[in-house]
């Protein structure tokens, strides 16, 4: 039997205003097709997460770091350290050539 999958934390908005409407886990649980317990962890996750922005803890992304996921500062002294390396490198050929 082929599995399933849900995503739950797009489904978290929803579940919330139907919780603030005054329905239970089992009641959002059956409407969407899930288990209660999948319902129950669902906002157990995102009020952990609520009360720890809260606290002011910053979460990061999961997962493998991007690439290019520098902030603009970072960008801009990795520039800047390519830019005197290219001149470092010009003027070391200019002075073995003999122009300088």
């Amino acid at each position: 039997m082929a599995r399933s999958y849900v995503k739950m934390e797009m489904l978290a908005e929803a579940v919330f205003r139907r919780k603030e409407a005054g329905e239970t886990n089992r009641e959002i649980a059956t409407s969407y097709g899930l288990s209660l317990y999948q319902i129950k962890q669902l906002v157990a996750r995102q009020n952990r997460k609520r009360r720890k922005i809260e606290a002011g803890y910053l979460p990061k992304p999961k997962g493998r770091p991007r690439k290019n996921a520098t902030d603009e500062a970072t960008r801009v002294q990795n520039e800047l350290k390519e830019l005197r390396m290219q001149v470092e490198l010009l003027r070391n050929f200019l002075c073995e050539v003999g122009r300088r």
